[in-house]
């Protein structure tokens, strides 16, 4: 990944120049900087930006997107990018959202598909794609001379997503279980594209405890067969919660990667496969 150059002292004719001449970043040659909230956005950046851009994720990895704070130097080079992206004003990342209103550079709202009060719209392959055509719609408007180089790069990826959901689809269809007990309420959009009834033992925040309702719910779903696993977001709280539940019900505790920041291996494409293997597993699926 390439950074941008310092800027050196310049003498008095070049410092002429450098207030004369245009100082858009494409037609000089110098790297686009792009600043997204969280991984998934990051990923979709990278792919469609290729070599020539930088790719600044706010969310550290192994972190929670929604408890994102930013420092100083975070806020400095928000303010200061070419391309900023983030879901919208929609209290997923308040920090983020609040400093995007001093952005100079273009700003993405990357997810059109979001409802009610659950963030997690880029687990769902389809809707992804459509963030991907929004992405690549911002790096055309502030890079117009490479337009269809990020756009032909969409379309590979958007290619890809496509695959994903085929694979989704093809592999979710024929399951003994069509209820995803989690954690962690994050997976209503994978739920609704594939045809399968989310159930959370703590609801949408992740620090959220389970309820003695949502444990009675549990126990009764594993006992009348509608349920025969519980997956859980990769945090230490997550696996703490589903690790106990599993003990308590004599189920499996599996684990679902959300995609808010860096996974440890791999990338989206390769963990969303990783997260259909635990769904076959633990849905039964032939």
């Amino acid at each position: 990944m390439i950074r941008r150059p310092r800027i050196r002292a310049l003498g008095p004719l070049a410092l002429v120049l450098a207030i004369l001449l245009p100082s858009c970043s494409s037609e000089s040659g110098n790297e686009l900087t792009v600043v997204a909230s969280f991984y998934a956005l990051a990923f979709a950046a990278q792919e469609v930006g290729g070599e020539g851009v930088e790719v600044i994720d706010l969310t550290p990895p192994g972190s929670e997107a929604h408890d994102v704070e930013l420092s100083f130097k975070d806020r400095t080079t928000l303010e200061s990018a070419d391309l900023v992206l983030y879901l919208g004003d929609i209290g997923f990342q308040p920090q983020i959202e609040g400093a995007v209103r001093d952005a100079t550079g273009e700003v993405v709202v990357a997810a059109g598909m979001v409802e009610g009060d659950d963030p997690h719209v880029w687990l769902d392959p389809v809707a992804f794609a459509d963030t991907v055509g929004r992405v690549a719609d911002g790096f055309a408007r502030v890079d117009t001379a490479n337009a269809d180089e990020y756009r032909t790069r969409a379309d590979d990826l958007r290619a890809r997503l496509e695959a994903l959901d085929e694979r989704f689809r093809t592999t979710l269809a024929d399951c003994q279980f069509r209820t995803m007990l989690v954690t962690h309420d994050a997976f209503g959009y994978v739920g609704g594209r594939y045809g399968l009834e989310q159930v959370g033992l703590a609801g949408i925040s992740p620090e959220g405890e389970p309820t003695s309702d949502s444990l009675v719910q549990a126990e009764a779903l594993v006992k009348e067969r509608k349920v025969n696993a519980v997956f859980y977001e990769e945090t230490d709280e997550g696996r703490r919660i589903a690790e106990a539940v599993a003990r308590d019900l004599d189920i499996p505790a599996l684990p679902l990667a959300t995609l808010e920041s860096h996974p440890p291996k791999g990338d989206y494409l390769t963990v969303m496969d990783s997260n259909l293997q635990s769904l076959v597993e633990g849905l039964g699926c032939e």
